[in-house]
């Protein structure tokens, strides 16, 4: 594999926090505090450690495999037909997933920013803008998306302006909600960080030993719990109980609340930094439903499947009229994960020691 094609751990360990920090983290306060109440923070933990058991399920089966992407695997373990049939399916799992945070994307922009722009303007700035990155080799696009990364920064200060008009108290009872509901609630955060099955296809391309990747992948998720958990406490502590009843999406109100010198919107700030970091996100998506494509067609490069495979995208993102229709293919969405990420990764590690497959170069 040529230098071209491969990317550090050092990328790897940004690329996981740019993917995990996406739509969900401006509305995940305030779907904390619906399910857990004050036990917001502990359903993010508890999200956070079932995350790291999902990842470890994937390392063990890519592991076995550390020259072969999650394609390849499929065709190892069940055969010519049948992995073809599933490499469809996960490359249409890809494409649901990008399509899902490019809708979410449009729906934020739509109503907090551009209320009269057409809908056909905004899917179009990211179709061709995905379009010329994603055509790029992983290096590329590794380095372009590490930089999108560090926006990341600029996001959490202008968020921790929140603890001046903190109240803790605001927080107590932490168990209110009850035990059964804050586990039930950790659900959303388990949603909120989906991002790390990028790993899947790019796991053979990361310089370094599996265990090495393992390391980095986790202490990078951990990044990313420890953000959301002050993004929850945040905002569940600037606003009253009563007051987060009434805001889907608390961050943005936040913000508007926050005198900032003569700047009488900082949402304004926050949401186009937001944005470019989602456009990282979707991009990686787009990129492994390409490489899967050019693997499906036994193609020598991805190139020429990423015009297709964005122009579907927007496609299905123009198509819902309602807000039911956006909220229904992020469900979708998030509730095939369960299936790509933990049943049939699981299933296949089965088969790998049922048949006793696995590369001799196993790390």
């Amino acid at each position: 594999m040529n230098k071209e094609s491969t990317i550090t751990r050092n990328q790897l360990f940004f690329l996981i926090i740019k993917f995990e920090i996406g739509v969900d983290i401006l509305s995940l306060p305030y779907q904390m505090h619906l399910s857990s109440k004050g036990g917001g923070l502990i359903s993010v933990l508890i999200g956070g450690f079932l995350t790291q058991l999902i990842i470890l399920l994937c390392w063990l089966l890519l592991r076995r495999f550390p020259s072969s992407s999650i394609y390849q695997i499929l065709t190892q373990l069940t055969g010519s037909w049948i992995g073809k049939i599933l490499t469809a399916t996960y490359i249409a799992f890809y494409l649901l997933m990008g399509t899902s945070v490019l809708v979410n994307a449009y729906d934020v922009i739509n109503r907090w920013m551009l209320q009269f722009t057409p809908r056909w303007a905004i899917l179009a700035l990211f179709l061709f803008s995905s379009i010329y990155l994603v055509r790029e080799n992983l290096r590329t696009i590794t380095r372009v998306l590490v930089l999108i990364s560090f926006l990341i920064l600029p996001m959490i200060l202008l968020i921790s302006y929140g603890i001046k008009q903190s109240n803790p108290l605001y927080l107590l009872p932490l168990t209110e909600a009850g035990w059964s509901r804050i586990i039930v609630g950790s659900k959303e955060t388990l949603m909120a960080m989906f991002g790390f099955e990028f790993i899947l296809v790019v796991f053979p391309m990361i310089e370094g030993k599996s265990v090495g990747k393992l390391k980095t992948i986790l202490a990078a998720n951990v990044t990313v719990v420890l953000l959301y958990c002050f993004t929850v406490f945040t905002c569940q502590t600037a606003f009253s109980p009563q007051q987060l009843d009434l805001m889907p999406e608390p961050i943005i109100y936040l913000l508007r609340s926050i005198p900032l010198g003569t700047m009488d919107r900082v949402d304004f700030i926050f949401l186009p930094i937001w944005l470019i970091s989602i456009f990282g996100a979707i991009s990686a998506y787009y990129y492994a439903a390409s490489y899967g494509i050019s693997y499906l067609l036994k193609q020598k490069s991805h190139k020429k499947a990423v015009p297709f495979v964005v122009l579907a995208s927007c496609i299905i993102a123009y198509l819902p009229q309602r807000r039911e229709d956006f909220e229904f293919i992020g469900s979708l969405a998030n509730s095939s994960a369960y299936f790509f990420l933990i049943v049939l990764p699981f299933l296949l590690l089965i088969l790998s020691y049922v048949f006793k497959k696995k590369e001799e170069a196993e790390t």
